[in-house]
Parts: structure tokens; sequence; C-alpha cells
């Protein structure tokens, strides 16, 4: 059934049975705004993301399902990158009446799978008709401990810079939906007679690295707890443009060296199958969600690492040669970093 048909009011009352309510929600979905507790003396986080037909996503490479997990991962990971505890989400969707109301299910039902995945509740929301291309957009409420917020600044010229996890795999996986692969409902990797003859059993986790990314959301609350990172920002819109940014909020530059970048084998399969730069596409690609972070403590984050099952690699150092970001290559050639990544207003550089 088309949603025209449907009905709003319908599928909102139907909305309030599909989604449970979490211990810290005292109202949810069905009032005119929802009501959760923060624990006394923290910090409140907001942050909001928008995900928008033809520029972030496509409904023939991206199931509705992975639609809804996406949207909540990539503005929750804004919480992990400073530190917090993330709690609520209000998701709001424009679209046209010609949708189909399983279409729209399957959306919010995705969110809320993520939120649960996550300890977060999603506690409503807004929807609307759209003529034109669809929206979702996600707000998450967290909070934090009051005087520990990680930030971007902070950073100091000598402190370490660490990153999460691999980067390079969303970019790929981002490059094989460009070239008519696809993520089936199941979540398996459909794959064009033109792209198999490169490494198929990488497919489906880079495919699934860009369509259903994971936030560090317990490794920034660690970091924090810790006293570990002196700045920290999540890698959203590519690494060497995230890391600008991080430079510019602490008022240093940086240098990163290529072999030590943590590049995910998965990614390197396919760019050396095709013949495509993999340093430049993770370093710009974005959408890795991970967090890049600075430390004056390398042997605490050592002592950390040793307990922690996500990797967490040293890439470089800052320095006080404020926003001169420089990559030292393999051969130990040095050479600008330039801030390469997503821009919504500019082409994308990658």
């Amino acid at each position: 059934m088309k949603l025209a048909a449907f009905g709003e009011d319908a599928f909102l009352r139907e909305l309030q049975d599909r989604v449970p309510l979490s211990e810290h929600v005292s109202i949810g979905i069905g009032d005119d705004a929802a009501a959760i507790s923060v624990p006394d003396g923290e910090l409140v986080l907001l942050t909001v993301d928008t995900l928008v037909e033809g520029t972030h996503f496509l409904w023939k490479t991206t199931p509705p399902r992975f639609l809804g997990r996406k949207a909540v991962a990539v503005s929750a990971s804004d919480i992990a990158a400073m530190g917090g505890v993330a709690l609520g989400v209000l998701l709001s969707l424009s679209v046209s009446g010609d949708l189909e109301v399983e279409t729209l299910r399957q959306i919010v039902d995705g969110a809320a799978e993520r939120c649960s995945e996550l300890g977060m509740a999603l506690v409503g929301g807004n929807l609307a008709r759209s003529d034109g291309r669809a929206v979702v957009d996600v707000t998450v409420l967290g909070h934090t401990e009051s005087g520990k917020t990680l930030r971007r600044g902070g950073a100091r010229a000598g402190d370490a810079i660490f990153v999460s996890g691999k980067i390079g795999a969303s970019a790929v996986g981002l490059w094989l939906l460009q070239q008519g692969a696809a993520l089936s409902p199941s979540g398996g990797a459909i794959v064009p007679d033109a792209l198999r003859e490169g490494p198929l059993q990488f497919a489906e986790p880079c495919i699934r690295a860009h369509l259903d990314p994971e936030p560090r959301l317990a490794l920034g609350r660690e970091l924090r707890a810790r006293d570990l990172a002196t700045a920290c920002i999540d890698v959203s819109d590519g690494l060497s443009l995230d890391l600008h940014r991080l430079c510019r909020a602490s008022g240093t530059g940086a240098r990163i060296e290529e072999q030590a970048l943590p590049l995910a084998a998965k990614a390197l399969a396919w760019k050396r199958e095709h013949g495509r730069d993999a340093v430049q596409a993770a370093l710009s690609g974005g959408e890795d969600y991970e967090l890049l972070f600075t430390t004056r403590d390398t042997s605490a984050i050592e002592a950390f690492r040793d307990t922690c099952d996500i990797a967490l690699t040293r890439i470089g150092e800052m320095t006080p040669d404020e926003n001169a970001v420089e990559l030292v290559r393999r051969d130990g050639s040095v050479e600008p970093l330039s801030a390469r990544g997503w821009d919504h207003f500019q082409e994308r550089r990658s």
C-alpha cells in the first residue's frame, strides 16, 4: 500500500506499537515531545545528520532497513567522538506519498534495531511529504561528564596521532555500489558480471562497511574515562580532511606516515585488482566512522590497546607548524597532505 493511501496518522499510531521504550525514556513516541532522563551534573550532547536521496543514498543500492541503520549510526558516531553516552534518537522522514508503507516500516525498523544495539531508544521524530528527493534526518541526544568532554581542540605539538580500526573499506564499498553491485535485503552481496573476476569474498564486507558502519561509542567512552585522548574526531569525511579539521581546532600541524596507515585488507584487494590508489582512497574516501585521536601518553594507550578488541594504530605526530599537514611516503619523501574528502558544496575529491 502507498503511504498516500495509508495516511500519516495511521502510520504514526502503528509506530507507537513497533518501537518499545527504554529505561531512561520517560515519555516516548505519541506525545508532542519526548522526555529522557540524564544523570545529574552531566552535559547534554546533541548532534544531527541528514541523508538525502541522490546525495547520500540511492534506493536501488540501499535496502530500506540498512538506510535506517546507517542514519542512526552516522549520528551516533559524533557522540562517540565526544566520548559520550548515546541515549535517544529522533528520526525525521520526508518522503513521497507514492512510497510503499512497507518501505517506510523497514526504515523505521532498521533505525530502531540499530538504536537497540547501541544502547539507545528511538523516542520520536517527524513524518512529512516531499515531492522531491527523500530525506532521512536523525538527531541523537547523549550525555558526558562535565569538564571531560573529548573535543577537536586540545592536541599539542608532540602528541601522537592514533586511529581506530581499519580505513578504506567504505570507500571501496561505495565504488562497488557505483559499479552496479548491491546488498540484498538479507545482507548478501549481489555483484554484476563485470566485477566477478575481482576478490568476491571481500565484496560484501566492503559494501557492508559503507551501508552499515559501526560507530565507536564504547571506545570513545573509554578514551574519555581514562583521560587518554587530548583531542578526538570521527573519520566521516575522509581521514585527510578530518585531520586538517583537528589541526585547525588545536592550532597545530601534523605529520603522518603512509606505511603506518591501517588500510583494510579487503579494500586493498579490490584496489589492487582494478589498479586504483588504495592509499589515496583510504585518505579521502571517508565514511569509515573510526576515531582519529591524539595522546600525550603513548604508554597508557599501548597498555589500553592490549585489553581493547579494536585495533589502535599510531600513524603520526602533531607538529608545531599550524595547519601544515604532511604525509611521509614509503620511500621517506615528505609531501603536503591536502584536505581532500567529502564536501557537500564542492565536487567530491577522491
